[in-house]
């Protein structure tokens, strides 16, 4: 017993129990949340279920290219300001996020409801129904999630960032069970889908809030917020940098809906979706080892600790891959009999799709670290540069492929897009991170 406490309290152990968290968080919520897509699937039929797809994709699509990913420039600047120890600076480095946050959720809201209204008629009045639209454009509002995820991030409280979606995801289902039962159409989905949304919001809000307070910083609202951009000069291009790579990102990973929706029809689009969306549970895994793995790797980039920052991130780079390669083989052997028994036989037809998009995930999964490795090292327009490529590759095999082989062509061209931005990243940070490169030290 004592040997297992000495590993678990040494750095690598707790970055394994933190990984645990997420890994465990992740797979509860991915089940929870599948399970709440089924009744939505089943209760809708496919070219409801792909109106309700279209809205999502939407959403998803503006708030990504819109909204500023804040607790990643947070984090870096962040792990640099613990040296200073200054609360009301630290205070004002978070309220800088929080604005950003605000600003551009109000944006994306707006957005929302008027692209709705002219994107309406191009998929037809089933295509995106505009009251619906509105009805989730709260949801947009409400996500003011930025900063309150760096402040839990950095205070190391990744099983709070890991079970607070549980919660909302059980109202999730439970409402969407509701919906089953009382036959309400899109909009009762919908309302199930942006109530589970808010309450989840403010759930993860109050949850930043007092982990400041551990961290004896005060609310980022109640110190003066001027000069932010003379305090912080690199924030905002730091900030810009990682918005562009997630903008790039959003446009092959939540845009490609909306482009099969035009191309192939609503009732293809939910089919499409629902692949994806099975698929991404390996994906989400990434994500949130990212979000464990981000923090630690900044602060070793930034003492200096070269030969444990490689290290970690190869390690971490075989569990994620070691973890995609299951996954896929629990797909071929049981994804068939999943859709079967979840949203439903008429679903089945979505297996090779489902079989595809695990594949492009595996490789999603394995060049998850080097993404937070690269920034970690300060190099956000090398990221920027490789998914600029890579998405223009997507499009290049992706517009084809679906004329001339509808969603398939779409999935295709995902697996190819996956395993170019692996290769380009990997090649990126095992090269910047040698110790004898001069860049690595500018970099800093």
């Amino acid at each position: 017993m004592g040997m297992i406490a000495s590993v678990l309290s040494s750095p690598m152990g707790r970055r394994l129990v933190n990984i645990g968290h997420m890994l465990t968080g992740n797979f509860v919520n991915a089940g929870v949340m599948l399970v709440a897509v089924a009744l939505a699937a089943r209760g809708l039929g496919p070219e409801l279920w792909g109106s309700m797809v279209l809205i999502l994709a939407l959403a998803s699509t503006i708030e990504r290219l819109v909204k500023f990913e804040s607790w990643q420039p947070l984090i870096k600047f962040a792990a640099e300001e613990e040296v200073e120890a200054d609360p009301v600076r630290m205070a004002r480095l978070y309220g800088y996020g929080v604005l950003l946050d605000i600003s551009t959720a109000a944006l994306s809201a707006f957005l929302l409801v008027a692209i709705a209204a002219v994107l309406g008629p191009v998929f037809g009045v089933k295509g995106i129904p505009l009251d619906a639209a509105a009805l989730y454009s709260l949801t947009m509002l409400t996500k003011v999630i930025g900063a309150p995820g760096a402040a839990l991030r950095l205070d190391g409280r990744f099983a709070a960032v890991a079970y607070s979606q549980i919660l909302s995801n059980i109202l999730r289902v439970i409402l969407a069970a509701l919906c089953l039962w009382l036959e309400t159409g899109i909009i009762g989905f919908i309302l199930a889908w942006t109530v589970a949304e808010i309450s989840y919001s403010a759930f993860y809000v109050w949850l930043g809030c007092q982990s400041l307070r551990r961290q004896g910083v005060p609310f980022p609202l109640s110190v003066p917020l001027k000069g932010l951009k003379r305090d912080f000069p690199d924030f905002l291009s730091f900030a810009w940098s990682t918005n562009l790579s997630t903008a790039l990102r959003t446009l092959t990973h939540e845009a490609d809906e909306l482009v099969v929706g035009a191309l192939a029809g609503q009732g293809a689009a939910g089919m499409y979706n629902l692949a994806k969306r099975i698929a991404k549970l390996g994906q989400q895994i990434a994500g949130q080892v990212q979000t464990v793995l981000y923090p630690e790797l900044a602060r070793m980039w930034r003492s200096g600790e070269r030969d444990m920052f490689r290290g970690t991130i190869f390690n971490t780079q075989m569990l994620l891959s070691g973890t995609g390669v299951a996954i896929a083989v629990l797909t071929w052997f049981f994804g068939e009999w999943l859709l079967r028994i979840g949203p439903g036989a008429q679903y089945v037809a979505a297996f090779p799709l489902l079989m595809s998009q695990v594949i492009a995930v595996l490789f999603i999964m394995h060049s998850a670290p080097a993404r937070s490795a690269l920034l970690s090292m300060g190099q956000p327009q090398l990221v920027l540069h490789v998914f600029a490529l890579s998405t223009v590759i997507f499009y290049m095999v992706a517009i084809p492929g679906l004329v001339y082989f509808g969603p398939m062509g779409a999935s295709v061209a995902h697996i190819v897009l996956a395993v170019v931005t692996a290769v380009l990243l990997d090649l990126g940070w095992v090269y910047r991170s040698q110790p004898e490169m001069p860049s690595a030290a500018a970099a800093e």
